[in-house]
């Protein structure tokens, strides 16, 4: 069985890359929390490479953002090419089939403002 469940954020922005006959794609990291901490107490993380293809990355890219939490199931898949110094390279990624948002999608500062002016309002 092949099945993967993950909850976690968004490392990097979402940036669709088309490819051949109409289909697109989105490579993104998902950092997922790990139940062990490091010497300082702080909570350590595991960083999942996941595939996004067509609907589904359509979706990521309309209401999702870098930091964003969101879940998502698939499977995983691996890979291999050679690189330009001819050695072969493995990559074991997650196939994602189902995203699932766990908050709305984060704006940044520049394009709203957070923070108005307060407005004197005359009584």
């Amino acid at each position: 069985m092949n099945h993967v469940s993950l909850i976690g954020r968004l490392v990097r922005p979402v940036e669709l890359q088309e490819v051949g006959h109409g289909s697109v794609v989105c490579n993104n990291t998902l950092a997922v929390r790990n139940a062990k901490k490091n010497e300082n107490g702080q909570a350590l993380a595991d960083f999942i490479p996941l595939v996004f293809w067509d609907k589904t990355a359509l979706l990521l890219r309309d209401y999702c953002a870098k930091g964003n939490q969101i879940g998502v199931t698939g499977r995983m898949v691996s890979r291999s090419y050679v690189n330009k110094n001819e050695q072969t390279v493995y990559i074991v990624e997650l196939l994602v089939e189902d995203l699932y948002f766990m908050e709305a999608k984060k704006i940044s500062n520049q394009a709203t403002n957070t923070n108005p002016e307060p407005i004197e309002i005359p009584f």
